[in-house]
């Protein structure tokens, strides 16, 4: 992995961009892509390609061939926008995959997730304005390398809005019961390049949409198991689907025929949906989030290899357990001379009975690594 060109420095007041959101909006094309490659080669003429050394192709892009992706700076616009149009054009040998992503941003900090395999002239509509955009391309071969270049990302908005410039807080993030397995494979790259190590803490979820880049955390999860709480980074895509955004409103999941909160191999496995498949085959047993062993073993203390979680969706909203456990304001200390006031009688609520444990998951044993 290594950086391409140095992010230049953005400084635009808020009060010109309002004004400015009513003109038109020009397109960004870099003159030289500015960002961080993993496995890819910026060619003469402004191309992406896969470099010679480029790793392999991580599991949950099928494991064959050599695999790169390479991720702009953020690209700060003059005005605000809803919508991005991309253009670009590929070269896509036998074998050969090319994928382009993008994103956006409010404040350059809280990301939206990929818009993803968007096609040439394609474009992805945000549901809040925003000023900062990245785009992804990701590149996979098993002989000649693919080409992507001439890329243009066009900016538009619907109607001016005021909507980014508003403090209202965020909803609350949602939380679903799903079942789990135990990631394992250690010494093996996740899709965002990161080396796997032992007791490592991370989680793959089934969207390529939320992976995060490298060591970032723009998007977490709260995972919670038997009264205990871990927050971790999503690292990896998988193990049975790389589209599956359950967690989204149903009318934003790639799989719309499903509700929010049902993911796509569970419903193959329970109801039958597309005919018990997934993206990776028939599914032999439910799995919608795979954790790292430290989280698994350490914060856990799980045996076996599949258990049922709570699974949080930190970049949706805020965290509902960080809400709860705020400290309170110490009370004030009474004068020295005061004199001490009687008790007062116990109004405090009584304890509600402990969460049951969950249910044990049906089916064979698992192995690492669902899928």
């Amino acid at each position: 992995m290594h950086r391409v060109v140095h992010r230049p420095v953005r400084d635009v007041a808020a009060f010109a961009l309002l004004i400015a959101c009513l003109a038109g909006l020009p397109a960004y094309a870099a003159p030289q892509p500015a960002g961080i490659a993993d496995g890819i080669i910026v060619t003469p003429g402004d191309g992406f390609a896969l470099a010679t050394d480029a790793p392999p192709a991580p599991v949950a892009f099928g494991g064959a061939g050599r695999f790169g992706s390479f991720i702009s700076d953020a690209i700060a616009y003059p005005h605000v926008f809803d919508t991005l149009r991309v253009a670009y054009e590929t070269r896509v040998p036998r074998g050969a995959q090319v994928a382009l992503d993008v994103r956006a941003s409010a404040d350059d900090a809280r990301w939206t997730p990929w818009v993803i395999d968007l096609a040439p002239g394609a474009t992805a509509r945000f549901d809040q304005p925003a000023r900062f955009a990245q785009y992804r391309v990701r590149l996979l071969a098993t002989g000649d390398t693919p080409l992507l270049r001439s890329l243009r990302l066009t900016p538009e908005h619907s109607a001016p809005s005021f909507a980014a410039f508003e403090n209202e807080p965020p909803p609350v993030a949602p939380t679903f019961t799903v079942h789990a397995t135990r990631l394992g494979l250690v010494g093996r790259r996740t899709a965002n390049g990161h080396r796997i190590v032992k007791r490592d803490r991370f989680v793959a979820l089934p969207c390529v949409c939320v992976l995060s880049s490298r060591g970032g955390s723009e998007y977490m999860v709260r995972i919670t198991h038997n009264g205990r709480s871990v927050v971790a980074p999503v690292y990896d895509v998988g193990p049975w689907n790389t589209r599956d955004n359950y967690w989204d409103p149903q009318e934003k999941r790639y799989f719309s025929d499903l509700r929010q909160g049902w993911p796509q191999d569970h419903a193959a496995f329970f109801d039958g949906h597309n005919n018990g498949r997934a993206q990776h085959g028939r599914v032999r047993f439910p799995t919608a989030i795979d954790i790292a062993d430290g989280i698994w073993w350490d914060d856990f203390g799980i045996k076996g290899d599949r258990a049922v979680v709570d699974v949080t969706f930190l970049w949706m909203g805020r965290d509902p357990l960080e809400q709860a456990a705020q400290p309170q304001s110490p009370p004030e200390m009474p004068p020295a001379d005061a004199s001490p006031a009687p008790p007062s009688a116990d109004t405090s609520p009584a304890p509600s009975p402990a969460d049951a444990p969950p249910a044990d998951v049906p089916g064979e044993e698992g192995q690492e690594r669902g899928g």
